[in-house]
């Protein structure tokens, strides 16, 4: 069976997950602004119980974004360290894609019909929200139907409006709050390492793993935004 780290650093929490000789570990923390001071000990805990060295492992799989800037940062920072020093192939995996991944695990999801939409956000401030539509397939697990994209509260509602998704999951409070018409539909949800173990591996059995210097984070905003917000933090 295929050797995999996981890893998702890309909200609020922060997770590793650990699959090696058949067995899956994880570890995960809900504190924020932690995940530099918790991810590599989570590593290397999950590492050590399931007795696997780096080099035993076959591929790494990390969320790539929509994110947070400064979690998806810590988190390939440390998935970089990783696969350059024992030449590790990464699975760069979408953020929204395994927010449904972990929905559809953690969730009472037995009504979702083949076929079914559900619409993953994360709350990108100023109004905006990334936005992510996936369908539910028996055969293939969860099938993106669009590229995550950045769009305001209009157009997310617009979207909702118009596809008439079976859920509304994700980091998106303040939506419901605006507009409590959604309260019903909407679930909060963070991401998991443990949902990037099965992407990963299908990804790496059909050849999809490449080096972690081709990856890109993906901002969908832009770094800039980030560079211009830390620059008003320190007036």
């Amino acid at each position: 069976m295929t050797s995999i780290l996981a890893i998702d650093t890309s909200t609020a929490a922060c997770s590793v997950a650990l699959q090696c000789r058949g067995h899956t570990i994880c570890r995960s923390s809900a504190e924020p602004r932690s995940h530099s001071q918790l991810l590599m000990t989570m590593v290397l805990e999950v590492l050590e119980e399931m007795e696997c060295s780096i080099s035993q492992l076959d591929v790494i799989g990390v969320t790539v974004g929509p994110g947070s800037f400064t979690g998806l940062r810590i988190g390939f920072a440390t998935v970089q360290g990783l696969a350059y020093a024992a030449d590790i192939p990464v699975v760069p995996v979408s953020t929204l894609q395994v927010m449904v991944a972990t929905y559809l695990r953690t969730s009472n999801t037995q009504q979702i019909n083949e076929g079914a939409e559900i619409v993953a956000l994360l709350d990108a401030r100023m109004s905006e929200y990334s936005v992510g539509r996936y369908a539910v397939i028996d055969s293939v697990g969860i099938q993106p139907l669009a590229d995550d994209q950045l769009v305001t509260e209009q157009q997310v509602l617009a979207t909702i409006d118009l596809v008439k998704p079976c859920a509304l999951i994700g980091e998106a409070q303040q939506l419901v709050v605006d507009q409590p018409q959604l309260a019903d539909l909407y679930q909060p949800i963070y991401p998991q390492a443990q949902d990037i173990l099965p992407i990963a591996q299908g990804i790496f059995q059909q050849g999809g793993a490449v080096p972690v210097s081709a990856v890109d984070l993906v901002y969908l905003r832009g770094a800039d935004a980030w560079q211009k917000r830390q620059r008003l933090r320190e007036i």
